[in-house]
């Protein structure tokens, strides 16, 4: 529930802003909603949806697409694409409709190359060139590497990694429906979020426009189901989007935990053997996090900068579900993964942190980070190509 708003001018006169809805008032429909959030995308609240989309920059609007032509799409400098899908919430059936557009969307994205995304960005412009890097190379004013911006992006389009967001004003539909369906139907990494949109008027033609995320506390699952190798069926979580995402109480404290992200910014700023990992990413439960091919499977590192001396890097899963399913292929190639990690390192198929490597005898700081660093650069080499490997043989598993 909110509040209407209300302007107190300096001379003391109040005026209350009056809540109206799009396609009410004149002018005001899905097409201007969709101009207004591509051409001032600061009113989207990327940081309270998923702060590795962000900061959005514009792209281009009408994407046209084998699923038919997207409203709106944004880009960030790390090659993170969102997708907007702007919509009028007044019957269900409409509801239920613009979220199964959004599943065909992202299937219709992830078999894109970054030719197909430069060409069609190119026919929305009508523009000629690398047109997505040099939008980005312009917004961000940043001196960004062509061809690492392309490397990233391919890889955002080949791993299915986009955020999508339906926005639209008076969604009222319960957001365990809509998860259901996406549950039902979805097998890529993708984030989900949804975006009610709030218009106020003040007078005859100034507006307030108010976004207000919805479900923040709920975590939307994407579910395939993998038939295992004795021929059993059953769900699979793909990707839990709010597993090191910070709530916005932990945000509101994370002034006290700047010492600690202090402490990981020379492996934040480490550089890798394969030139389609990630940059890793620091959380708040005070860990360094890698995304793999394998969706929900990550590479961590742990510290306790404070107190113990013990250091560790292993591999997780954002459900138990996720590890479950790399069990048989843990087991599988046990042996020859074991010669290949780094010495020490201990696999045990049954643990929720199946691979671990850690060290306790180590005194300065640098010593330490200096560990880290080679052991993830070392899990990456080793498990990043066996993790593409058993994910391509889990989809084609797939029912």
């Amino acid at each position: 529930m909110y509040g209407d708003f209300v302007l107190i001018e300096r001379s003391g006169k109040v005026e209350r802003a009056q809540r109206v809805f799009l396609g009410d008032v004149k002018d005001k429909d899905e097409a201007w909603l969709r101009d207004t959030l591509f051409n001032n995308p600061e009113i989207i609240p990327i940081d309270d949806i998923d702060t590795a989309f962000g900061p959005l920059v514009p792209l281009c609007t009408e994407l046209r697409t084998d699923a038919g032509p997207i409203d709106a799409v944004f880009i960030n400098e790390h090659g993170r694409l969102t997708i907007v899908e702007c919509k009028l919430w007044k019957n269900p059936q409409s509801r239920r409709e613009v979220v199964a557009q959004t599943l065909h969307y992202v299937s219709a994205l992830a078999n894109w190359s970054y030719a197909d995304l430069q060409r069609q960005v190119s026919a929305a412009l009508d523009q000629r060139g690398n047109i997505p890097f040099e939008v980005v190379r312009g917004r961000t004013g940043t001196k960004l590497g062509e061809r690492k911006f392309v490397d990233a992006v391919s890889r955002s389009l080949r791993e299915g990694r986009f955020l999508v967001l339906i926005a639209g004003d008076g969604i009222r539909e319960g957001v365990q429906s809509l998860t259901d369906l996406v549950n039902r139907s979805a097998t890529k990494a993708f984030s989900l979020g949804l975006v009610e949109v709030a218009l106020y008027r003040l007078g005859n033609d100034r507006f307030i426009v108010q976004p207000r995320v919805l479900a923040e506390t709920e975590i939307i699952e994407r579910r395939m189901t993998i038939v295992d190798m004795d021929g059993a069926a059953r769900p699979f979580v793909v990707e839990d989007v709010a597993e090191e995402e910070e709530t916005l109480a932990e945000r509101k404290s994370s002034g006290n935990k700047e010492h600690l992200r202090a402490w990981w910014q020379p492996i934040l700023r480490m550089k890798f053997d394969d030139p389609e990992q990630e940059p890793p990413f620091w959380t708040q439960t005070n860990n360094i996090v890698l995304n793999t091919p394998f969706p929900g499977i990550r590479i961590k590192a742990y510290a306790v900068v404070d107190g113990s001396r013990r250091i560790g890097v292993f591999v997780s899963g954002t459900r138990r579900e996720n590890v479950l399913m790399i069990q048989k292929y843990l087991t599988r190639e046990r042996k020859p993964l074991q010669k290949q990690l780094p010495d020490g390192t201990v696999i045990n198929v049954g643990d929720d942190w199946p691979i671990v490597a850690y060290i306790s005898d180590l005194e300065s700081d640098d010593e330490k980070r200096a560990w880290i660093i080679k052991t993830l650069n070392d899990f990456v080499n080793v498990l990043r190509p066996c993790l593409r490997k058993w994910y391509a043989e889990a989809r084609r598993q797939t029912i």
